[in-house]
């Protein structure tokens, strides 16, 4: 299980009980294309957020996968009935995590992901991303089409401005590619000098 997203008809109440008296820590926020707050437990980067949608339910469940390959196989049998598709396959901005979303049959969305972030969570610090919820993809059948069209615009300003996060991978997990990429060792070898 990777996590669970609510939705609660009046948000000012329902965050504080689980911040301040089940002691969920806050990891961050988005304010666009819609409100949503991520609270973890543990090094996973959130295990519990909300999305202010004015109603009280649940909005998705998530389950985090070992491979890569089975996110996208299970991405291509869930187009066998393109109705069912939430929202497309793409990564999120705060967890990294590769999916994409399918409507279960009690009508709420089911995530499909792979290669989620750990947090340090004595150290971490909540903030703001102004930059939407995603790297790329993910685009939200279940949005307005005034917030699609603002969700593809903040994707968009991601990709121009070459927004990048690393992949997170389990040991044993990954093999490593050969050095193809010039570019790439330079940049690695400044992060680990600079």
């Amino acid at each position: 299980m990777g996590h669970a997203v609510l939705t609660a008809e009046r948000m000012e109440e329902v965050i504080p009980f689980y911040r301040d008296i089940l002691g969920f820590k806050p990891s961050d926020y988005i304010l666009r294309p819609f409100a949503a707050y991520f609270f973890h437990l543990n090094p996973r980067h959130h295990s519990l957020a909300f999305l202010d949608t004015g109603k009280t339910g649940i909005h998705h469940l998530m389950v985090e996968l070992c491979h890569l390959d089975d996110v996208g196989q299970g991405y291509d049998l869930a187009q066998r009935k393109p109705e069912m598709i939430g929202t497309t396959l793409g990564r999120h901005v705060n967890d990294h995590m590769t999916s994409f979303y399918s409507w279960s049959p009690s009508k709420f969305l089911f995530e499909y992901g792979w290669g989620g972030r750990s947090i340090d969570p004595e150290n971490w610090t909540p903030h703001e991303r102004t930059e939407g919820p995603s790297l790329w993809g993910h685009d939200r059948a279940w949005l307005s089409p005034e917030g699609r069209d603002e969700a593809r615009d903040l994707r968009h300003k991601v990709a121009e401005a070459g927004g990048r996060v690393p992949v997170n991978v389990m040991e044993g997990n990954y093999t490593l590619a050969k050095d193809v990429c010039p570019w790439w060792a330079a940049n690695v070898e400044t992060r680990k000098t600079g």
